[in-house]
Parts: C-alpha cells; sequence; structure tokens
C-alpha cells in the first residue's frame, strides 16, 4: 500500500454484543457483520465509555471520558477545546465525510466539526436546523426546553425552502414507516449518501475519513419490510408483537406490566432491526468493494451502546452501568494487521478508534490532539488488551431528568435513579460506583448477568478498584444536572418519538 489507509468507522445506534451472532447469540441476526469478522478481527470485550448517545460519541470523537469533555444532558455541544477526530485527519491531508442519523450528533451540537461534507439523513434540503417532523406532538413547554442556537442563517427564503421540503419530506416517510411498513429510520439514505460520494472517494489522492452513522436498532423496534416479524417465534402473530409495549417510561415507573413472553418478543423485535441493518451494513461492503476502496480500508464497525431489554428492570438506556449497555460490538477488518479472522480476548473501549486512527494516519506525536487521549491503548491487536488494562464508563446526568418522569407520572418517587454513576472494569471484574453512596461489585467471569452482588464479601478487591476510579476521575461527586436543555421545537418532537423525552 501507497499510501495511508482510508479509515471508515459505522456506528449503529444502540447495538449490543450480545445480539450479534459473531458475538454467540442464539439467532442469526447479523451474517454480513460475522463476515466482516471472519476477515478482520474481533474484540470480544469492548467496553463503551458512557451509556447514552451523546457523551459515548464525544468520547469516540475525542478519545476521552465524559468527565473531560462535558458532553451531557444540559451540554450537547462538543467542546471547542477538544481535537475532534474528523478535523484531526482533516488538517493532516485526509479527505473527510459524515452522515448522521441521530438528531444528537448534527451541526446544531457542532458534530460536524472537521468534516469536509456532513449530511443529516432526515433531511432531503440540508438547510439550517433540524427541520424535525412540524406534525409530531410537541412537549417543549411541559420539558421546560429552550431552543438551540442555530449553525445556519436564520432566516432567508433557503431556510424557509429547506424547511418546508423537509417537513413534507418527514411526514411522508412517517407515513410509510407506520402505515405500510416500507420505510426506514436513516439506512437507506445513509448508504445512498456512500454511493453519491464513491466516485470522489475512487479518483482522491488523499485518503478518506468516513463517519457512517445509522439509527438502527434505536427503539421503537419497527424494521421495515419481511424483517420487521423475522425473529417472532411460532405462534406469535405480528399483531401481537405490536401490542407489547415499547414505551421504557410506563415500564420503568410501574404503569405497565411486562411479563418474561413480553420481554422476549421485544427482544425478537430489536433482532429485526439488527438484521436490517445488517443488510445495509452488507450492502456498504459491497459497495467498496465494487469501488476497489475495501483492501485500503480500515472499516470499523461498533455501536455507542447497548440496550436494556428488561435487563435488570430496566428498559431502553438510562439510568444504570451495566454490560447490557456497555459491552458493545467493535469489529475492525483492513490492512495493518487487521485482518485473518482474529479474535481479541483482552478487553478494548470503543474510544480507542481515536488514538488507533491517528497512529494510522501517521498523526505526529506534537499534534495537540495526542495530550487529550485518555484511553490506555489502541486496537492494533498484536497490543490491544493487555491483562491490567482497565475500562471505565461514567453516567452523570440521568436521562431524562426525575422532574420529567414527575411531571408525566405525577405519583412516582424514582429516587433510586437519580444519581450519577461511573464504574471500572479490569481482569474480569466489574466495580460501579454512585453518588447515593452505594456500590456493586460482579464476578464477570462467573456471573456474566451482574446479579450477584459481591461488594461485601470482596472488600479488597472493591476497595482496590475504587481508589482506580478515583485515581482517575477523582472524588465522586454529582452531575450539576441543569433541566433546561438547549434544542430547537423540531428536534424535541423527533427525540420524543425516538424515547428519549419522557
Amino acid at each position: 500500500m501507497n499510501r495511508r489507509p482510508n479509515i471508515i468507522v459505522v456506528l449503529l445506534d444502540t447495538l449490543r454484543a450480545d445480539h450479534l451472532s459473531s458475538y454467540g447469540h442464539g439467532r442469526d441476526t447479523s451474517p454480513a457483520i460475522n463476515r466482516l469478522a471472519e476477515e478482520g478481527v474481533l474484540f470480544e470485550q469492548a467496553v463503551s465509555p458512557a451509556a447514552w448517545t451523546p457523551p459515548s460519541h464525544a468520547s469516540l470523537f475525542t478519545g476521552t471520558f465524559p468527565s473531560r469533555h462535558k458532553v451531557d444532558r444540559s451540554n450537547l455541544v462538543l467542546p471547542q477545546e477538544l481535537h475532534p477526530l474528523p478535523q484531526v485527519l482533516q488538517r493532516h491531508g485526509y479527505r473527510t465525510y459524515g452522515v448522521s442519523s441521530n438528531y444528537w450528533l448534527s451541526r446544531e451540537t457542532s458534530f460536524d466539526r472537521g468534516f469536509d461534507r456532513f449530511v443529516h439523513s432526515w433531511q432531503v434540503v440540508q438547510a439550517g436546523g433540524t427541520n424535525a417532523p412540524l406534525a409530531r406532538q410537541d412537549r417543549k413547554h411541559a420539558l421546560d426546553l429552550q431552543r438551540l442556537e442555530q449553525a445556519a442563517e436564520e432566516g432567508g427564503f433557503s431556510r424557509w425552502y429547506g424547511g418546508l421540503v423537509n417537513s413534507f419530506y418527514e411526514k411522508a416517510t412517517q407515513k410509510l414507516r407506520k402505515k405500510w411498513n416500507l420505510w426506514d429510520d436513516g439506512a437507506w439514505r445513509v448508504n445512498w449518501q456512500v454511493r453519491q460520494w464513491l466516485n470522489e472517494w475512487s479518483s482522491s489522492e488523499a485518503p478518506v475519513f468516513a463517519f457512517l452513522h445509522y439509527m438502527e436498532p434505536h427503539i421503537r423496534y419497527a424494521a421495515p419490510g419481511r424483517y420487521r416479524h423475522l425473529h417472532l417465534p411460532k405462534g406469535v402473530t405480528g399483531a401481537q408483537a405490536e401490542r407489547v409495549n415499547q414505551d421504557p417510561w410506563k415500564f420503568l415507573t410501574g404503569r405497565t406490566e411486562m411479563t418474561e413472553d413480553d420481554f422476549d418478543v421485544l427482544s425478537r423485535l430489536y433482532d429485526g432491526e439488527i438484521s436490517y441493518v445488517d443488510t445495509r451494513v452488507g450492502q456498504l461492503v459491497d459497495m467498496l468493494k465494487a469501488a476497489h476502496l475495501l483492501d485500503d480500508t480500515l472499516l470499523v464497525v461498533t455501536s455507542d451502546h447497548g440496550e436494556n431489554l428488561g435487563d435488570h428492570g430496566f428498559m431502553d438506556h438510562c439510568y444504570c452501568l451495566y454490560d447490557s449497555l456497555l459491552h458493545v460490538p467493535l469489529i475492525a477488518r483492513g490492512p495493518e494487521g487487521f485482518s485473518g479472522g482474529k479474535r481479541v480476548s483482552g478487553q478494548v473501549q470503543s474510544n480507542e478508534i481515536f488514538a488507533t486512527a491517528l497512529d494510522l494516519a501517521g498523526v505526529p506525536d506534537e499534534d495537540p490532539a495526542r495530550s487529550q487521549i485518555q484511553t490506555e491503548g489502541t486496537l492494533f491487536p498484536e497490543t490491544a488488551g493487555g491483562p491490567e488494562h482497565a475500562a471505565f464508563a461514567e453516567y452523570g446526568e440521568p436521562q431524562p431528568p426525575l422532574e420529567v418522569l414527575r411531571r408525566r407520572f405525577p405519583d412516582f418517587e424514582g429516587r433510586n435513579f437519580d444519581r450519577s454513576l461511573r464504574m471500572v472494569r479490569q481482569q474480569g471484574w466489574k466495580y460501579i460506583q454512585a453518588t447515593d453512596g452505594s456500590e456493586e461489585l460482579y464476578d464477570l467471569a462467573a456471573d456474566p448477568g451482574e446479579t450477584q452482588n459481591q461488594v461485601e464479601t470482596e472488600t479488597a478487591r472493591a476497595d482496590g478498584l475504587k481508589a482506580q476510579l478515583e485515581a482517575r476521575f477523582g472524588p465522586m461527586e454529582a452531575a450539576a444536572s441543569q433541566q433546561g436543555l438547549d434544542l430547537d421545537a423540531d428536534t424535541l418532537k423527533k427525540l420524543e418519538q425516538m424515547g428519549y423525552l419522557a
């Protein structure tokens, strides 16, 4: 290879590792991703540094942890003082491309920094603002949320025209999704956009960096076409599956009871989303092969966090740091040792993608981005995941805040949700610390489901891991939650529909 490799990061939102076939799931959910693992490197124990989208992506983009970049519910904007990966690679000669299908990752939250091309998959016209569907219910007043400063010009014909076109597009595709089961949450648009860029990538003398964000399999679990009910068991009809509760807040507040059978169906609907987006990943790989780009590209497939499907009494991805949220898939296929169907059993972190990309791109040690890295290593298989390698995660502000849940469910107490969390995972043990004074310790080898808290019996081990947390992050303090959230009304409607806001 005569030049530095292309680097493409494929982010599959809300994908827990144990629901992929290549990670041992009993259902065949991911044949395309399996093939990538057979040709590349699969990291068996990859840990996300955060349990939900904004802080996790900020960590992935900067090689830092949430307490460093401070992206959270009340501070959604990527900080100017940190150097995001596309910006670093751009100044070292890469052409940079990004597609986002999640409203947290937008021009308005500065996640477009460093991209030569950056596209919101939910917009036909890339006009300023998010232009989420105007027809959806607006709970801005009830949520006590304010407006985000727009990155684009506030007025003008182009903004008005873009808003109108995008509004019609959103209404039309919503009808296709809900009534005829014929549209997805952005994956088709991501692949369509890549297809438009392929000639540029093939003819570029400079290497390419691309970040491709797929919203599937995020709640609501309603994959299009045959994938919607692909994994349902015999005897359960599509109509029965559609009646299973998918409102996490009704379940968490006790308004809706769910049985083991309900969660089994929910899990299978979730798997349908995985199988659908797996097909889109397969199409992406085929496009890269046809353009003769794949062999000169490090292709990374990962997720920002997992999903609770009844685990520990939770739904969605909130209020905890269990492995159902933190154990994410991480598969890398490409040159420079990322080939041959290797499996790395040692523990790594998804935000180590940052340092790995800098090394592959030949970013010099004196570049200021190097000094911000907080992770312990890189993903090069020969050195990744050493025996002493510790993984960390933080959960700052409860999302959604308890005040929001109580506004919808006035008699809900939920004090156990109103806390900050952090965790360290090392040598098969995991320690979780909370601002309410509670502690948890799990032997992951003997108890992978994290059901037996051993903090009282393994006090020396718990104390040692606690000391590691304090050495890394300082004393445990609750995040200062602010209930006002700077987002425009259309964005709030979209986030409400995605289950982020109560």
